[in-house]
């Protein structure tokens, strides 16, 4: 992961630095992208049961340094989570209505809501009639705002919650697209990206436990 991050800044830094900065320009752009996202564990005691759905909103930026590349950020409400099924004793859901003694075998279910600041580097082909394609990486971080769980056994139903949640997590980010011109500097966009955690999302004993998503980006640029 560390090689990672190294081969995207330098990628970054290296192309920001290229001749053509002479011919920079600014793209704007609103979407509200579809989700799923998911847990990641590296214990079998915390055992990723399922996804969960939700809407990642938000406005991006794009600054060129050439004509089919950019840096790329933007600033989102970004909604993540997931089920965990719990295989070990001892264990008590706390929230701000009560606490809950969680039983072995059975699953919890967590979601918050994040503040996100992606990024990234950004590519595109040259345009094939009205379309254009695009591949992105980039880095993400995530500050949380709001946080609940989902307790079935004890009729735990979105109570609002701050632990097991960190405060905030670090990503990395895939993604690929299209983009549909309506004339001028106005497209739609859709794409697919795929978001991995860098740092726990959850703080749970000795374990580490990520997130990881897959969203549909639908978006218009000017």
């Amino acid at each position: 992961m560390k090689r990672l991050l190294f081969v995207i800044s330098t990628l970054i830094f290296s192309l920001s630095n290229v001749g053509e900065l002479k011919a920079q320009k600014y793209s704007f752009g609103v979407f509200v992208d579809p989700q799923l996202s998911w847990f990641n564990s590296d214990t079998k005691r915390f055992d990723p049961n399922g996804p969960v759905t939700g809407f990642n909103i938000g406005f991006s930026g794009e600054k060129f340094f050439a004509s089919r590349y950019s840096l790329a950020s933007g600033i989102s409400i970004n909604n993540l989570g997931g089920k965990i099924r719990v295989l070990q004793d001892g264990l008590t859901l706390k929230t701000r209505d009560g606490d809950y003694a969680i039983d072995s075998n059975s699953t919890v279910t967590y979601k918050a809501q994040y503040f996100s600041i992606p990024l990234g580097f950004k590519f595109r082909t040259n345009q094939i009639g009205y379309s254009t394609f695009f591949a992105q990486v980039g880095l993400q971080g995530n500050i949380r705002l709001k946080s609940y769980a989902w307790y079935n056994p004890a009729d735990v139903s979105k109570e609002t919650c701050t632990q097991p949640f960190m405060w905030g997590f670090a990503s990395y980010f895939l993604g690929i697209g299209m983009e549909y011109s309506l004339g001028g500097e106005s497209a739609v966009q859709v794409g697919l990206s795929y978001t991995d955690g860098l740092t726990k999302m959850l703080d749970l004993p000795n374990a580490v436990i990520t997130s990881q998503s897959l969203t549909l980006r639908v978006g218009i640029t000017f």
